[in-house]
């Protein structure tokens, strides 16, 4: 088998489902050698630094929309799979900007996050690596690594174990519900393993994961439990030099149990066990492509299915009767289609996906009083997503570059069939709700000067149909219902660059300009002219690396976050004194490498001057922490 044919297999089985190069698209490329330059703490901490986007709660927004797909070899992920990859496992992160919904479907409004992780093997002879982490709030944790290859057959194993010592991440709240009264703490274990074999014109990979997890949420009854299992297969078939066919099967499940205080306060009372809640999730999901290129001219044609099944249980603590039950069944069926190639100068990039969310059933049963069960189905929501993209060279050193896209994210089953009376108010369902829809246009600046490289990029997104609780009637009960209320418009700028210095010094900044506004809402007019919750106008990040040739390298990490709501009503300050609006906050790390053959060690201190600061829904970000890290290779 030629090399260039290997070469392409292993690229396939590697890669998203999609044609070309980023630095051709709109897509932010971070490699594994950007990863180990950094040693970040965690890798969405990096993309924090790097893209600029904001997580709160576990959701990601990017551009002043939320809905940002997490996209794992190709299979549709969860911030919490982000989250538990650690920075040696990572091949790339591709990072794309603005409605992806064209590449990645659902839940692409504002952008797609697409990780790589490393294939198996990488070695003739078995590669093993120890590394043990510490910090000084007591957290550690032990990874153990190997990889090796034997003829066409190839394999890797990561199993870590993890002790984590948090802090009290939300000291003062006007919700006592979620006010922490003990540092929070977690420890999970987890083991990762994958197996592939390539031959001279097919190859196939399997990838094992499962993992257990608990977490102390700072309140003595507030305690989860979790496991997932997850298993992934993929194929890629050579054809001949032009063809070829994917294909992917996998399936994720998720058991969650844990207990929930009863939350109204923070003495004994509003402390004291309320509640046993159970969650179990299952996604399954199939996908196939055919790929075609020749020269300068890329195709991609396919399909895929995802089934995804969740049911959830809330039972009385003491007495264990249930409260609350819910299951639904969703099939996610789309067909799609892309294709790059020349056009003059330039470089065109075409996109087109058809997705429908089919709603199979749904029940949701309330114990009361009063008792109440709801039940549907059937129900199917669909949507096109179309992109085009367009490079085109000003000069030697600069190109312009521009994109016009499309993102959607589908209504929950809940909202379409399951409505709820309690005492005071009456929800109805709503099967005629529409899916959120969002519409980006970009148009960038790139090149490169005096050894350095970045560019300016301008945008705009129309976020429409937004999907929010309506009150049809103030009387007694209150009747709402789930619309489609509103209309959102952001509009910014980003710039970046990288700048070599004198030695061996380095320069990269980046700098987000971000301005949403509500034009629409039906259900609450009074929000017009408002900005979103968790939207900082401006973010900004400036890193100074050095690395010399004899294995020592520095960096210094300076980020600055503005000020930014936290409700839509955008209130600074409430009746009782609260502080809604989060301050504007600045935070400097620090960090040193040392590498020699056979070992490695980091020393890093994050949050050099111990900045309080609030980065989510009342939570506080994390303190001054020194972390330490020493890595065995054999």
């Amino acid at each position: 088998m030629c090399a260039s044919r290997t070469a392409v297999l292993l690229l396939l089985l590697a890669s998203p489902a999609w044609g070309g190069e980023a630095a051709e698209t709109d897509v932010s490329l971070i490699t594994a050698a950007d990863i180990a330059r950094e040693k970040p703490a965690s890798l969405l901490e990096m993309l924090k630094r790097r893209v600029g986007l904001d997580e709160n709660n576990s959701v990601i927004s990017m551009r002043g929309v939320r809905g940002i797909a997490v996209v794992v070899d190709g299979f549709v992920s969860s911030v919490s799979e982000l989250s538990a990859l650690r920075p040696e496992q990572v091949e790339r992160i591709e990072v794309l900007r603005g409605a992806a919904s064209a590449r990645f479907g659902a839940e692409a409004m504002g952008g797609a996050i697409a990780v790589t992780t490393r294939r198996a093997g990488g070695r003739q002879n078995p590669a093993l690596n120890l590394t043990q982490g510490v910090d000084s709030r007591g957290g550690n944790y032990t990874r153990l690594g190997g990889s090796g290859e034997r003829g066409e057959l190839a394999w890797s194993l990561l199993a870590e174990n993890r002790e984590d010592q948090g802090f009290r991440t939300v000291p003062r709240s006007p919700f006592p519900y979620q006010i922490t009264v003990a540092d929070e703490h977690g420890r999970s274990t987890a083991v990762d393993g994958k197996l592939a074999w390539t031959g001279r014109d097919f190859a196939a990979s399997l990838n094992l994961k499962h993992s257990d997890n608990h977490s102390f949420f700072g309140r003595p009854n507030w305690v989860f439990d979790w496991q997932t299992d997850t298993v992934r297969s993929q194929f890629s078939w050579q054809v001949n030099e032009r063809w070829s066919l994917e294909a992917a099967l996998g399936e994720d499940r998720n058991a969650t149990a844990g207990v929930r205080d009863r939350g109204s306060g923070i003495d004994a009372a509003g402390l004291a066990a309320d509640q046993w809640l159970t969650q179990d999730t299952r996604q399954r999901e199939a996908s196939a492509a055919l790929a075609w290129q020749d020269g300068g001219w890329q195709g991609r044609l396919g399909g895929s299915l995802i089934e995804l099944s969740e049911q959830f249980s809330a039972s009385d603590y003491a007495s264990r009767v249930t409260r609350t039950q819910a299951d639904s069944l969703i099939r996610k069926e789309a067909l799609f289609a892309s294709g790059e190639m020349p056009l003059g100068a330039g470089r065109l990039e075409l996109g087109l996906r058809h997705d429908w969310q089919r709603y199979i059933s749904s029940r949701v049963f309330d114990a009361g009083p009063p008792g109440q069960e709801t039940r549907g189905g059937g129900v199917v929501k669909a949507a096109t997503s179309p992109k085009i993209a367009l490079s085109w060279p000003l000069g030697a050193t600069t190109r312009l570059r521009g994109s016009l896209g499309s993102g959607f994210s589908p209504p929950q089953a809940t909202q379409l069939y399951n409505g709820f009376v309690s005492a005071g108010s009456v929800t109805l369902a709503n099967p005629a709700l529409k899916p959120e829809r969002s519409t980006t246009a970009d148009l960038a600046l790139l090149g490169s000067a005096a050894g350095g490289n970045g560019g300016v990029t301008l945008f705009a997104t129309r976020w429409q149909d937004k999907i929010a609780v309506r009150i049809l009637d103030y009387g007694s009960p209150v009747v709402q219902q789930p619309q489609n209320v509103g209309e959102v418009r952001a509009h910014g700028l980003e710039t970046h660059w990288s700048q070599p210095l004198a030695g061996h010094w380095q320069l990269d900044a980046n700098y987000t300009y971000t301005r949403t506004r509500i034009v629409r809402d039906q259900s609450a007019p009074q929000l017009v002219g408002n900005v979103l919750p968790d939207m900082p106008r401006h973010k900004a990040n400036f890193v100074l690396n050095y690395a010399s040739t004899a294995g020592f390298s520095a960096r210094a990490k300076w980020r600055l976050v503005g000020s930014a709501y936290t409700d839509e009503a955008n209130t600074v300050v409430d009746s009782r004194g609260y502080r809604w609006k989060k301050a504007a906050y600045d935070v400097l790390d620090l960090a040193a490498s040392w590498r020699a053959k056979g070992w490695e060690a980091t020393l890093a201190l994050d949050n050099v001057f111990d900045r309080d600061y609030v980065s989510g829904f009342f939570w506080h970000g994390e303190p001054r922490t020194l972390r330490g890290e020493f890595i065995l290779r054999f």
